[in-house]
This record gives C-alpha cells, structure tokens and sequence, in this order.
C-alpha cells in the first residue's frame, strides 16, 4: 500500500499488453513520474518507520513532513493520497496540473535538504550503526531463491532492477544508477534505499524536461482516426 501509484499502473501495463495497446507517449511519462513519486514515499516511509523503532524519532518525522510534500503532489493529481485509482487501462485518469513541474521541483528540493540532515543523524550514528549491521542478513542465492525483488534484494550484492533490465513505459529513455549493497543486511538496506531516492529524483526531473506534449488516454486516438 505505500507505492499504490506503482500498483495501479503495473495492473494497467498487464492489462494493456494482453489486449495489445499501448499507452500515448505523455501517458507513458505521466506513469513514469507518478511512480517515482510513489517509490520515494515507500522508501520514506519504511526508512523513517525503521529508524523510529530504534529510537530515532527525530529522524521518523523529518521523513514523514518529506512524504507529506510528496502527498500532496499525489493528491493534487490523483485526487487522492493514498489509496489511489489514477491509472486507467490505455491512460490515466487526468494529466498533470499547469503548474506541477514547478511545483515538484521545489518538492525536491525540500526532500534533498531533509535527506541531507538525516544522512547526518544516521548514517554514521554509532546506536543505529550497530544496530543495523550485521541484522537480518541474507544471501543473494537465498534472495533469489526466495523470489526477493527490490532493494532487499540489491543490498545483497545483485544489482538487478526491472526498470533497466526489461524497461517498460519510457524508463529506457531515463539516465539513473542501479544502488546495489554487499552484505545483505539491515543497514545495506537502508543506504540503498537512501540512494534510491535520489536516483528517482533525477529520474522524475529528466521525465518532467522531456514530456511531450498529446493525449493522455489511447481511446482519443482510436476514436479520432
């Protein structure tokens, strides 16, 4: 539930290969953007949730005012914050307000300064440093047996991502590093997710520069021939 936005387009993309149709181009972007949006408020979430159970609350609610800013650039698009219905099969369901690429930028901004200041709280926090290293380790072949997926899966050395390996929507137009870890425990964990965001910022900032202008849902072209 905290990437609904990544769901919800993943469900569309199944739909539409299976009919045969592909989204319009600004669509393609619009997902694109929306899902890095939707990925940053994961890692947020689950790194400011971790960071609370060992005690820092400092650090749980920088990353929550940082996930607010996000939210409310969901909102203002999807009409929502969380539980989400904004992708449709061929489309989505509106296209980005006139002034959201103004808007996120500053959001960016905001989320940078605030990732800066709890790298500084954290990263090299002896309590959470000790605390994290070395726990919940696991291998990359028990990774992969298991079917791990994500930055779990990352931390433990492979650096396997969906969107460069079998890009789909417009990521293959997309320059962004692939975070990967070494040992497989907690604290890899928690650095390649650190990174992660930074890598979608870029990502969303390159898509907001390219998106073309057109339609956003692939009917308007069908019924327009």
């Amino acid at each position: 539930y905290v990437s609904p936005l990544i769901n919800n387009f993943g469900y569309c993309l199944a739909v539409e290969r299976l009919m045969g149709i592909e989204a319009t181009e600004r669509c393609q972007y619009i997902r694109v953007i929306m899902s890095e949006l939707s990925r940053i408020s994961d890692h947020l979430t689950c790194i400011g949730a971790s960071a609370m159970e060992l005690g820092a609350f400092t650090v749980f609610l920088y990353m929550i005012k940082a996930r607010e800013w996000i939210w409310e650039l969901v909102e203002e698009v999807t009409g929502a914050r969380l539980t989400i219905s904004y992708g449709r099969v061929g489309g989505v369901k509106a296209d980005l307000p006139p002034d959201f690429a103004q808007r996120t930028q500053k959001a960016l901004e905001d989320v940078r300064r605030t990732l800066l200041e709890c790298d500084t709280l954290l990263t090299r926090n002896r309590i959470f440093v000790d605390r994290m290293q070395g726990t919940g380790v696991i291998s990359a072949e028990e990774a992969i047996s298991y079917g791990i997926t994500g930055p779990f899966l990352r931390s433990t050395g492979v650096g396997y991502d969906v969107r460069k390996a079998q890009p789909y929507f417009v990521y293959d137009r997309m320059r962004f590093d692939v975070p990967s870890g070494r040992h497989g425990d907690n604290y890899d964990r928690y650095l390649v997710r650190m990174e992660e965001m930074e890598q979608s910022m870029r990502i969303v900032e390159q898509a907001l520069q390219q998106i073309p202008s057109g339609p956003i849902q692939v009917d308007f072209e069908l019924n327009n021939k």
